[in-house]
């Protein structure tokens, strides 16, 4: 009777799954949780690159071109994230172009013994980013990484899929320094000072003994 009973509670049990067979399989399936975390589902072929968290030692190995890489998150769509990307690799080469020339500034300054005048510095500054923004073209893509994830941001919330997309892209170190050089021409002719003047002119210099042979 034992045996019979323990049969009948099993053929029972298999019933009622075969009868609810969504039920015990969803009730199998782990929740898509914590919410609110990405889900990765896909990935551009190949692991990780190592560029695009250490771009520097990349850069090593490739002396002769300046790298910059660009990012988008959470983009619905591929086409358009790598779009958006590209333009994050020129937004960072403008701000390499930016603190470069800031650095320059600071030791014209120096030489030049101008103090801190505050309002130099702010006409350096607003030059200097209104130019890097002018020139800061030339970049070439060179290759994009990507991965597709789903999120759910809460129960019952909708999942949706999104893409987080990579890009490097490169430019020539030759061209890299004729667009500081260029950004420099155009900021001496933004600034009405004359000592402000006499501060590009000086950073000119210092630049060029810096990428001089």
């Amino acid at each position: 009777m034992v045996v019979n009973a323990r049969w009948f509670v099993s053929a029972f049990v298999g019933a009622l799954c075969l009868g609810g067979l969504a039920a015990c399989s969803s009730a199998n399936m782990p929740p898509p949780e914590p919410y609110g975390i990405q889900h990765v589902v896909e990935k551009a072929n190949g692991s990780r690159p190592k560029w695009i968290d250490n771009p520097g030692e990349y850069q090593k190995s490739h002396a002769d071109k300046r790298f910059f890489v660009g990012l988008v998150n959470g983009d619905p769509d591929m086409e358009s994230g790598r779009t958006d990307a590209e333009a994050s690799a020129s937004s960072e080469l403008a701000k390499s172009i930016e603190n470069t020339v800031h650095d320059l500034y600071v030791k014209g300054r120096t030489t030049n013994q101008s103090g801190g005048d505050s309002d130099l510095e702010r006409a350096i500054q607003s030059g200097t980013l209104q130019e890097a923004r002018a020139v800061a073209t030339g970049l070439s893509p060179q290759v994009f990484w990507w991965e597709k994830y789903w999120v759910q941001s809460s129960p019952g919330a909708p999942v949706r899929y999104y893409y987080n997309v990579w890009v490097l892209s490169s430019m020539s170190k030759a061209h890299f320094e004729q667009t500081i050089y260029q950004t420099l021409n155009g900021l001496q002719n933004a600034v009405a000072a004359p000592q402000a003047k006499k501060v590009v002119k000086e950073m000119k210099k210092l630049y060029l003994k810096q990428t001089g042979p």
